[in-house]
């Protein structure tokens, strides 16, 4: 399913006079007011590229001939070559073993439970680390594979990991709330294991790095079980503008575990791993939107952190100074409990020592429903001043302003509903004009050149078996066999490459877009009062680093996950969290995908 536009029911017939431009500008400014309210449908992140940049000249991504794009959920996947086989033999005893009573009994006892019940169950008895990595793994054989497409790879020490943090426990040691729990790391985060590192690209499909990221030593010495790699959209989809989100190379195309949907990206693998049931939690990695997006569309808790709160060390990197990684869970206690371990300050990471007030924070204290009572979250609301600027500025006839106006306003009543559940738990509400939101911000020049400007120095630093030193060597691999290493083409990766954007003006941008976000979201928490913002500003939050945290809010008539998406300032995860928990209480929102049904949905399209 396409998302649809607040417009839609408005053809160019019965708008009369207002051209096909104005239409299209409306529809954006109304899909752009839907996102921020967390609407049914969350409009994708359009990258675009200098038109010197390359031959596809892209700059609307609407403008091109992208036949993929154009294909029904769930989407099929190119047949390649280049697929990674998901090995499970170093866990055929363990599995042969699991039966299916043993599932049965995990599924009944796992069925709600955050990992803060998980441990409970570990300290009882009831399970152990290897049961639970074992019912993950038996999980991911009988439903991801060829199907959802979400995990990359399987880690084979995933069960000796498991045994040894058992052996541990039974000798009365327990690292902390992460002690036996299985993690899914999304594939551009290096791991110094046996595992693979490659955002899920053909060229990188054998480096195995040297060492872990800081965030996974993090999690290593809380306790965490690391089981594999999460798929993703290829480069952190900045592959080519014609490839689908959730594709990659390595990994196929992940499809969305709720139905016939759009999975998102780029941590389009760890979202549907969490809310299906194939890890505890999972790590993703967020530039604009790839986090908040896959998290949303697949029904899942996901918190893009603040610049500098985890340490972004040894992540494959898309735009360096805006790349974060954060976790993406069931539930907002999952999330607080792995952020709780992942983040901490890197000695070598500048930006990781710009986090230190928040060092060694219990994220867990933020799950506090009195605290709750303390906050107050802004609105964002489409005033009659809002539309007539909105008219204004488009040139609008009179005739067509007052069904222009509905439109824009409709969304309003649907905020104020997700805003009541907040006010139920305590917390104050207060209104803002969606005008408030000023300015709008292209990562398309930044990317252009900061892709290749991070990525270089990146492969050439890497240290292990790293096959390609540049992205020129990452575009020539590919080119020996386009077919199977980059079915849907490299555009993104040779725009970069041949860019025409210099750098003077990457440095111009990287600091007006800096000074800008910040700036225009430092004045609305002042102004009004609020400690967070409803509303996913995809173009704000990012570039000024400030955090964000979706959280489910139900399901359409269709079966699609709806969200709604909390940003707030610098550093304020704490009452992020806090905000999350309190409308995640009042919703109860969630309700598990029918996996079966939606495999025999993609089975179907396999079988055609």
């Amino acid at each position: 399913m396409k998302p649809t536009s607040p417009l839609a029911h408005h053809s160019p017939e019965r708008l009369g006079p207002l051209t096909r431009l104005n239409l299209l500008l409306v529809t954006l400014v109304a899909l752009f007011l839907l996102a921020a309210c967390g609407g049914e449908e969350t409009p994708a992140p359009s990258f675009s590229l200098n038109p010197n940049a390359n031959a596809t000249h892209i700059h609307d991504i609407g403008l091109l001939d992208c036949p993929a794009m154009e294909q029904n959920f769930p989407r099929p996947e190119p047949t390649t070559s280049a697929k990674r086989t998901r090995d499970f033999s170093p866990f055929t005893d363990a599995l042969d073993a699991f039966t299916p009573e043993r599932a049965a009994e995990l599924d009944a006892l796992l069925a709600n439970a955050t990992i803060l019940d998980m441990q409970t169950a570990l300290e009882r008895g009831d399970l152990t680390a290897v049961d639970l990595t074992t019912y993950y793994l038996d999980r991911i054989q009988r439903y991801d594979i060829d199907t959802f497409n979400a995990v990359l790879e399987l880690n084979p020490d995933a069960l000796n990991i498991a045994q040894t943090l058992d052996d541990e426990r039974a000798s009365g040691s327990v690292r902390g709330d992460m002690h036996g729990i299985p993690v899914l790391l999304k594939d551009n985060i290096a791991t110094g294991d046996q595992l693979h590192t490659a955002a899920g690209a053909y060229a990188l499909k054998e480096w195995q790095a040297d060492r872990d990221a800081f965030l996974v030593a993090q999690l290593r010495e809380a306790g965490a079980v690391i089981l594999g790699k999460a798929n993703l959209s290829e480069w952190a989809n900045y592959m080519d503008p014609c490839m689908p989100s959730g594709f990659s190379a390595l990994g196929g195309q992940v499809r969305n575990p709720y139905g016939p949907f759009e999975v998102w990206g780029s941590s389009s693998g760890s979202a549907v791993a969490a809310t299906a049931g194939f890890a505890a939690v999972t790590v993703g990695s967020e530039t604009q939107g790839s986090i908040i997006m896959p998290a949303g569309i697949n029904s899942a808790v996901g918190l893009k952190t603040s610049r500098g709160l985890v340490s972004g060390d040894y992540i494959i990197p898309l735009l360096d100074w805006q790349d974060v990684a954060g976790p993406i869970g069931r539930t907002v206690t999952d999330v607080a409990v792995a952020l709780t371990a992942m983040a901490g300050i890197n000695p070598d990471d500048a930006q990781s020592q710009a986090a230190a007030v928040l060092d060694g924070t219990d994220f867990t204290n933020a799950l506090d429903l009195d605290q709750a009572r303390q906050l107050t979250v802004g609105v964002l609301i489409v005033t009659d001043e809002d539309v007539q600027q909105t008219i204004d500025d488009l040139g609008i006839s009179e005739g067509n302003a007052e069904s222009v106006k509905a439109a824009l306003q409709e969304p309003n009543a649907a905020r104020q509903a997700l805003a009541a559940h907040l006010s139920d738990m305590g917390v104050t509400v207060v209104e803002v004009p969606s005008s408030a939101i000023p300015i709008n911000l292209d990562v398309g020049p930044a990317l252009e050149y900061g892709f290749r400007d991070a990525l270089d120095p990146f492969l050439a630093n890497a240290g292990g078996s790293m096959p390609v030193r540049s992205l020129a060597d990452v575009i020539a691999v590919n080119e020996e066999d386009l077919a199977n290493r980059a079915p849907y083409g490299q555009g993104y990766l040779t725009g970069s490459q041949n860019t025409a954007v210099t750098a003077e003006e990457y440095a111009q941008i990287r600091e007006q877009h800096q000074a800008a976000a910040q700036t225009a979201l430092d004045a609305l928490f002042e102004t009004h009062g609020i400690d967070a913002l409803m509303g996913s500003q995809t173009q704000l939050y990012a570039p000024a680093g400030y955090p964000a945290i979706t959280v489910p809010t139900g399901y359409a008539e269709n079966g699609q996950p709806t969200n709604v998406v909390f940003i707030g300032p610098y550093l304020s995860e704490p009452n992020l969290l806090t905000i999350a928990y309190a409308f995640e209480q009042a919703t109860q929102a969630w309700q598990p995908p029918d996996l079966d049904a939606s495999r025999a949905d993609i089975d179907a399209l396999t079988n055609e």
